[in-house]
């Protein structure tokens, strides 16, 4: 199943805590009590997602692949619309072309 549209600590906590005890030998417990330590900062979690999967998606839409487009993307804590997560992409392309 695809969770692109989940945010991640969606996927961590409710949706896949097997696989992410498995990758990282951590439980959802444990992430939580490192998020509540404030490990994680979410606007710089949020970008980094972000950012992930724009490149990712380059790198798809690159070979031809694009099976997600106009759905919604989730970040870290938050999700974009569609519509969102395209203009962020333009916004971004047109403040590095200048």
């Amino acid at each position: 199943m695809d969770f692109r549209v989940y945010t991640l600590r969606d996927v961590i906590t409710p949706l896949e805590p097997g696989l992410f005890k498995k990758v990282t030998g951590l439980t959802v417990k444990d992430f939580e009590l490192l998020v509540s330590m404030g490990l994680f900062n979410s606007a710089l979690m949020n970008d980094a997602v972000y950012k992930f999967k724009r490149y990712e998606d380059a790198s798809l839409i690159y070979t031809g692949i694009d099976k997600h487009e106009g759905e919604g993307v989730g970040l870290y804590d938050t999700t974009l619309s569609a519509a969102e997560y395209q203009g962020r992409i333009f916004e971004n392309v047109e403040k590095y072309a200048a």
